[in-house]
């Protein structure tokens, strides 16, 4: 598919990434760059949500795709519980130097030589990732962040526990770096998404949502601290909002 004419190129994830090592550090102490004060689960699901976003915009990120394989296949680095909880483990609940470790490999998989690169298995499909020239121009128009809740609702459906494919261990707070991943993605691509803060504040003026508070407490709490529950409440609001306001977008 062809480049949207006039469209900014993105910020592949591995440039988010490194940029956020890069701030870590620098500084003795967060906040940081992009994550602020470090939670490995809320950050894994910042990455996630910004890959969703880049999946959204249809680009390419060539050989970046090879990190999850090198890191499995090669560096044996991925512990089978998931690399958040697997290097907070090993950190003993340090979240900074757990949070490290991971981009400590990032920074490593980015130098790596391109004959390195192609003798990794690839078992994603198609051509060989190591030989595709990066495509970071979009070619689809960018997503709101609306659009992308509402589709994750319907993608759930009724069935119980299929947020896990989205956030890994369903918790709110991961659930919230996965919108806050997707809406940076926009946000570093020039895409205006005037929509979700119109749907924060009415979270505010409706749902009971206190000021200066988002709605992860809120929600839990009404939800007698069922995570799975507190995030439907969150995709049912995002529903009944673009119900009431289908302009704002």
């Amino acid at each position: 598919m062809s480049p949207l004419p006039g469209a900014t190129p993105v910020v592949p994830l591995k440039e988010v990434q490194l940029r956020i090592r890069e701030d870590m550090r620098s500084r003795a102490t967060g906040p940081y760059l992009y994550v602020g004060m470090p939670d490995v689960g809320w950050a894994n699901c910042l990455f996630q949500g910004y890959g969703s976003c880049l999946h959204a915009f249809g680009v390419d990120e060539g050989s970046d795709r090879l990190f999850g394989e090198w890191l499995f296949s090669i560096k044996k680095a991925w512990p089978a519980q998931g690399w958040d909880s697997g290097y907070l483990e090993e950190f003993h609940g340090d979240h900074p130097r757990a949070l490290l470790k991971y981009l400590d490999f990032v920074a490593e998989f980015r130098s790596l030589p391109p004959e390195l690169l192609a003798s990794i298995e690839w078992t994603g499909g198609g051509e060989h990732p190591s030989v595709r020239v990066p495509s970071l121009v979009p070619v689809h128009p960018p997503k709101p962040t609306l659009d992308m809740l509402l589709e994750v609702r319907q993608e759930l459906g009724e069935r119980q526990g299929r947020l896990f494919l989205f956030i890994g261990p369903i918790e709110v707070k991961r659930m919230a770096g996965f919108i806050e991943g997707y809406r940076l993605c926009l946000a570093l691509a020039g895409a205006r998404d005037e929509e979700y803060p119109r749907f924060e504040r009415w979270l505010h003026e409706e749902k009971g949502v206190p000021p200066g508070q988002d709605w992860t407490l809120p929600f839990l709490e009404a939800c007698q601290g069922d995570a799975e529950r507190a995030i439907r409440r969150l995709l049912a609001c995002a529903v009944e909002f673009r119900s009431l306001h289908p302009s704002s977008r």
